[in-house]
């Protein structure tokens, strides 16, 4: 009998195991497959968990779009949607959010929903969608868009600038058309009418980047994002845990296929076979091998003194790595004392202005939202990207209660109790407590995700930053080597067919149109499956 190709998958989240389940249901056992995970559970960047007996998401939380999603055909297949319990998700019945700016102002919500309309407009536009709109609001756009356009017609220019220069044509148009100027707004205090629509549009800007996992939207290419596709439909959460959809994908392989606790170290490819070195010293060889790592450990692979590919990779495919963006983002859960902590979106004033606030920390200034994961849960939910989230995973549970009960208080013009529980008097039930009532909240308890420090992630999700483009996610998709000279068969098959496809990639970093997301990565390790499958002519 010939002998199996041996197949070897880095990885177990969810680019490996969809990859390994392909590739396992479809090739009536050829191949010797095994799938090779440094850490300690499978999942990769999917971490369903509990916190104050509540299920939580600590990394991919959202199935973004039902309508034609693989992932939610998964988990409805396989019944993940449907739970007694209460689970993290957008609930309809939490109250709508209050939006507070620094200084303790409740900001109406029309000046809220004008200026949220005109960023959701600005960030359909520059994705390359057509707009609902009143032929007199839509007339406005058209010439706000025209303006923003031409500040980003270098072909260099970031979603940043384009929003930015959005904003300004926006707020020329108020200026020209006497629409009350850059006066005072009453009940505001010192915030200006321009200041106060500034700071939340640049919320709106913050709440983006967790979406994207740049630390500011001015390092994301303007032209690259009409190319990023979403599903349609609404956007939810899986209520028995993403990594309900892991298992699903893992449980068919047979025991022994999943290796846990096995981190690779070196990939020595050009050869007859490829040679995979493990930290444990322990060396494997295989005809082909998926990499399904994060970028992030790519990036560092190609930057340390021991390269993890020898030889080192070709320039198309490091050059890529070395352009792409790859951002951390990561969750705060905070639990609190009591129920009935309203939604939070939070207003902050620019880092320049006289009349900001000191007390709060800086890493607490570009968070959006304190929102409860659900209508009946003593637990609030916070993200935080770039330096701010980098800064969160290096902080004391006491450092994170202290910032977070100083922003609350400081935004809404309530004072911090000064005792040992760091309690405050903040909002309960949707509206602020009287001062004379003696109950009081604390926060008992907090958790962080520390995707950015992990070594086995060094992050969260790609972007296509300014300087890159589409084109370097395809390059990272390639399989080396590109080319090879055909030297006879082996087992079967070409030699050269077999060289063409040792080293293979997988993730969401390497998808097109839908990095960033667990059903890119999901595309991805079928694609790498396929073609295999194609390769040794089998029937899929």
């Amino acid at each position: 009998m010939a002998k199996k190709a041996r197949i070897v998958i880095i990885g177990a989240g969810m680019a490996g195991l969809t990859a390994a389940n392909k590739l396992y249901t479809s090739s009536n056992n050829m191949f010797d497959l095994s799938v090779v995970e440094g850490g300690s559970r499978i999942g990769g960047r999917i971490n369903t968990s509990e916190f104050s007996s509540e299920k939580i998401e600590m990394g991919a939380t959202w199935i973004h779009g039902i309508g034609g999603s693989p992932v939610y055909r998964i988990a409805k297949e396989t019944g993940s949607l449907v739970s007694d319990e209460p689970w993290e998700c957008m609930d309809s019945t939490i109250d709508k959010a209050k939006t507070f700016a620094e200084g303790g102002f409740e900001i109406e919500p029309s000046i809220v929903e004008s200026i949220s309309g005109l960023f959701n407009a600005l960030m359909e536009l520059a994705q390359g969608k057509e707009i609902s709109q009143s032929d007199a609001d839509l007339a406005r756009l058209s010439h706000i868009y025209e303006t923003a356009t031409r500040v980003c017609s270098n072909g260099s220019s970031s979603v940043g600038s384009f929003l930015k220069s959005g904003f300004d044509a926006y707020w020329d148009s108020i200026s020209n058309g006497g629409e009350g100027g850059d006066d005072g707004v009453k009940g505001y205090g010192k915030w200006s009418r321009k200041s106060l629509e500034e700071a939340i549009f640049t919320m709106f800007s913050n709440t983006q980047r967790t979406y994207t996992s740049a630390d500011d939207l001015s390092t994301l290419d303007f032209a690259a994002e009409s190319e990023y596709q979403m599903f349609p439909g609404e956007e939810i959460t899986i209520a028995k845990g993403y990594l309900s959809v892991i298992h699903h994908l893992a449980s068919v392989l047979p025991q022994g296929v999943i290796q846990l606790n096995r981190k690779v170290t070196k990939i020595e490819w050009q050869s007859n076979e490829v040679k995979l070195h493990f930290s444990d010293g322990s060396v494997v060889f295989a005809d082909h091998v998926i990499v399904t790592v994060s970028l992030g450990v790519l990036k560092a692979g190609i930057e340390s003194d021991g390269e993890l590919f020898s030889p080192p990779l070709p320039d198309f495919k490091s050059d890529a790595i070395k352009r792409l963006g790859y951002g951390v983002v990561n969750k705060l859960f905070v639990e609190m004392s009591q129920r009935k902590f309203p939604s939070l979106q939070l207003v902050f004033d620019r880092e320049d202005s006289e009349f900001r606030f000191v007390k709060i920390p800086w890493w607490m200034r570009r968070t959006a939202t304190l929102t409860p994961i659900h209508s009946n849960s003593k637990v609030l939910l916070s993200w935080f990207a770039g330096k701010e989230a980098l800064e969160l995973e290096k902080l004391t549970d006491e450092e994170i209660i202290d910032g977070v009960m100083t922003t609350i208080s400081c935004l809404t013009g309530k004072e911090v109790e000064k005792d040992t529980a760091k309690t405050s008097r903040p909002l309960t039930n949707g509206s602020l407590k009287d001062d004379d009532d003696d109950e009081v909240m604390k926060i008992t308890n907090v958790l962080k995700s520390k995707w950015g420090s992990d070594p086995l992630f060094r992050g969260s999700y790609s972007y296509v930053a300014v300087g890159s483009s589409g084109d370097d996610l395809d390059a990272m998709a390639e399989p080396l080597p590109k080319i090879n000279k055909k030297v006879g068969q082996v087992n079967g098959h070409d030699q050269a067919k077999v060289h063409e496809l040792q080293v293979m990639f997988a993730g969401e970093a390497t998808h097109r149109t839908h990095y960033s997301t667990t059903h890119g990565a999901y595309y991805s390790g079928l694609r790498e499956a396929n073609r295999l499958l194609k390769h040794y002519k089998c029937n899929f």
